[in-house]
């Protein structure tokens, strides 16, 4: 086995466990929540999460840039922690500004927008200092980094819901936590604040890797902001706890690609091939992707009751289907983060017609949860198929 291959099986070794505990943390917070609060409460809390999702498409944005520099011993950290800064001021003008406009829009209280904003800038700031860490294959103080967090907005959350009861008191652990998270990567923080030479290269490459974000945030998040605007209080409860069960899917196998692209883009730089690694990957994320969907298929009244409990079994119905769109998605997520790690911008933007597809189905045919769900795999299958050709289709014009 390469070097390169070594590493990459550690570091995706130690990542997965790292994503495997913030797995369990998260599910288990869903857990608590969920049974805490019931159905209308923690859909509400869900939506919120989402929306907190969908706007990480700019601190992973940053983070990813810059682990692809940072690998290659080229940091841009002077200049992405400026254009973290401003971009992420940017966020928080459009959030706190638009918040009593778009707050009735997505049934959600506007003053959770607002605190969404003051805490934007930050959040920026920590997909930077990650990218850092990710660049350099740090994969320990990255791991840990992400346990924090979530360890954090744990133990803070009692303290919250005194403060303010509700789906408001697991809001306000959740922002609470991002400052505690930014500063254990305050070892990544230059003393000097130097421009870098690569800075334009990195803006123009920053374009397909925020379309990539872009439609990973919609195609993860969107489906429940849209269920939350379009059917009852209940009925988005319901899916979004069969949401959080299906997501574990994409979130055991993030690990893997995230160790997998620096690796990729040094490997590339010392002139070696990296295609080794993507089958690898591929191989990986089906293995743990196609094991947790043969499980929710199998047995997903078990699954949904064990956790969530009987106020949400009318949801098992759809636990395995949303296991299995989601594994077409991860395995896609692979293909294209592998090419943006070489440079190749074009796949970068695919992910994007996924995106366009899942809103639009599901804006059509929302009648009923089953017509959301076959409204994604739909649009998952298609662009798993489309990712896989371009891999063919890459390789015969490189050849």
């Amino acid at each position: 086995m390469s070097q390169g291959v070594r590493r990459a099986v550690q570091g995706g070794g130690f990542l997965f466990a790292a994503m495997m505990l913030v797995n369990v943390f998260n599910y288990g917070y869903a857990v608590v929540l969920g049974r805490l609060f019931g159905p209308v409460q923690y859909g509400a809390y869900a939506s919120f999460t989402s929306l907190f999702l969908l706007i990480s498409l700019l601190p992973l944005t940053f983070q990813q840039v810059g682990a692809r520099y940072a690998a290659t011993g080229q940091s841009i950290v002077g200049s992405a922690v400026r254009l973290g800064w401003l971009s992420g001021t940017a966020l928080a003008l459009v959030l706190v500004g638009g918040a009593f406009w778009l707050g009735p829009v997505l049934n959600l209280p506007a003053l959770w927008l607002v605190a969404l904003g003051i805490v934007a800038p930050i959040y920026v700031w920590t997909g930077v200092l990650r990218g850092e860490a990710q660049g350099r294959q740090n994969f320990q103080g990255f791991g840990v980094n992400m346990i924090l967090e979530h360890a954090v907005k744990i133990l803070l959350t009692p303290l919250a819901l005194l403060a303010l009861p509700g789906a408001s008191g697991a809001v306000l652990a959740t922002l609470a936590a991002l400052p505690f998270t930014t500063l254990h990567l305050r070892r990544y923080h230059p003393a000097r604040l130097e421009e870098s030479p690569h800075r334009r290269e990195a803006v123009k490459y920053a374009l397909p890797v925020l379309s990539n974000l872009a439609a990973q945030a919609v195609i993860i998040n969107s489906d429940v902001l849209m269920v939350k605007a379009f059917l009852p209080a209940h009925e988005a409860g319901i899916y979004a706890a069969v949401a959080i069960l299906g997501r574990v899917v994409f979130y055991s196998s993030w690990a893997v690609g995230t160790a997998l692209f620096p690796l990729v883009s040094s490997r590339q730089g010392d002139g070696a091939s990296p295609r080794k690694l993507l089958w690898i990957a591929l191989a990986v994320v089906g293995v743990i992707s196609g094991g947790v969907t043969l499980v929710c298929a199998l047995a997903p009244q078990f699954v949904l009751g064990l956790l969530f409990g009987a106020a949400y079994l009318e949801g098992a119905p759809l636990v395995g289907a949303y296991a299995l769109f989601t594994t077409f998605y991860a395995l896609s997520n692979v293909i294209s983060n592998h090419y943006l790690a070489l440079g190749r911008h074009g796949l970068g933007y695919l992910p994007i017609f996924g995106a366009i597809a899942q809103v639009v189905l599901i804006a059509l045919f929302h009648d009923t949860l089953q017509e959301v769900i076959w409204s994604q795999l739909v649009a998952k299958g298609a662009l798993l198929l489309l990712s896989v050709a371009a891999i063919f289709i890459y390789e015969r014009r490189r050849n």
